[in-house]
């Protein structure tokens, strides 16, 4: 029986989904997430994406990227700036989805390091790679694996890592974030965004 993916396609729901985190400020800083997040699910007040569909898949990722950290995360998230909170999204998405997390650090990082351009193509053949041994991954649609490629280039270009062929550092972050994902073991995260020393 083959062995269980740690692998998943949920990334493609919407990359960052800033607008998304920025309109559920007040249920994201409150004490009872679980409880107001099931609630927008069902009555959309805030959130205003109109198909159930798209709302209960959305949420669920919202729901499973808000896991990822405690709840004082958050607290500094909101006085971030839009650019730095794009970055903040992108960490929780690197610690969220195993897949991105390898492309990041196989792809991206790599290519940086070696001063590389990096296109669709580099992405490609690493989702090829993976999926030689992972017969989950090898399943999955042409359909998913274009919209995990071009997912995965928006979010670079978003947080200002990469211009199409470039990449780059976030050069408009403040020190003081990057402090503050040095204070909670983050310091793999500067080091995915191309930060060696700070």
């Amino acid at each position: 029986m083959p062995k269980k993916t740690k692998y998943d396609a949920n990334f493609t729901a919407g990359g960052l989904l800033f607008t998304e985190f920025k309109a559920l400020e007040t249920i994201l800083l409150s004490s009872n997430f679980k409880e107001l997040i099931k609630k927008e699910e069902e009555q959309n007040k805030v959130i205003g994406i109109a198909t159930n569909s798209s709302r209960k898949r959305i949420i669920s990722e919202i729901k499973r990227r808000y896991d990822q950290v405690n709840a004082d995360f958050w607290n500094h998230f909101f006085q971030w700036s839009d650019y730095e909170q794009k970055l903040g999204l992108f960490y929780l998405c690197l610690k969220t989805y195993p897949l991105v997390l390898d492309i990041h650090i196989e792809v991206a990082l790599k290519k940086f390091k070696m001063g590389s351009s990096m296109d669709a193509y580099d992405i490609q053949m690493r989702m090829e790679e993976i999926m030689s041994y992972d017969d989950e991954v090898a399943n999955w649609s042409e359909k998913t694996f274009y919209k995990m490629n071009t997912q995965y280039r928006k979010v670079l270009k978003d947080v200002g890592m990469y211009n199409g062929k470039k990449l780059n550092r976030p050069e408009k972050a403040s020190l003081m974030l990057w402090s503050y994902f040095k204070q909670i073991n983050g310091q793999w995260f500067l080091k995915a965004c191309f930060i060696e020393n700070i």
